[in-house]
């Protein structure tokens, strides 16, 4: 089982500006999978992360998220999987080498809010 913490500090090391999952298109909600084959911070936790890749709505909507997750990554909070995905979306958070200043405040403030 991978611990909130180990799932929080993957994502930040996951990602930078040149290699975040976003569709340049997509103003609203993030797609969990883009066609180059990046996966969005849940995406990356999916099983089939493919399967649900033109799913542009809020992960808030799905009631069942962990059924969707790789076992290691179920039984975590709907507002923690929005923590991450929001810390992925957001383009200041990043540059080429990885977090911005404002990307560790936000990996600080999710470690603050859910007790990390």
């Amino acid at each position: 089982m991978t611990t909130m913490l180990e799932t929080l500090n993957e994502t930040a090391a996951a990602y930078t500006s040149k290699t975040r999952a976003v569709d340049p298109r997509n103003t609203g909600p993030r797609y969990f999978v883009i066609t180059s084959g990046r996966c969005c911070a849940i995406g990356r936790c999916m099983t089939n992360p493919e399967k649900h890749k033109n799913f542009t709505g809020g992960v808030a909507r799905f009631g069942h998220l962990d059924l969707m997750l790789k076992p290691a990554y179920r039984g975590f909070s709907i507002d923690f999987w929005l923590d991450i995905q929001d810390l992925h979306d957001w383009e200041d958070n990043w540059n080429e080498k990885g977090l911005t200043r404002s990307g560790k405040a936000k990996v600080i403030a999710i470690k603050k809010a859910h007790g990390l």
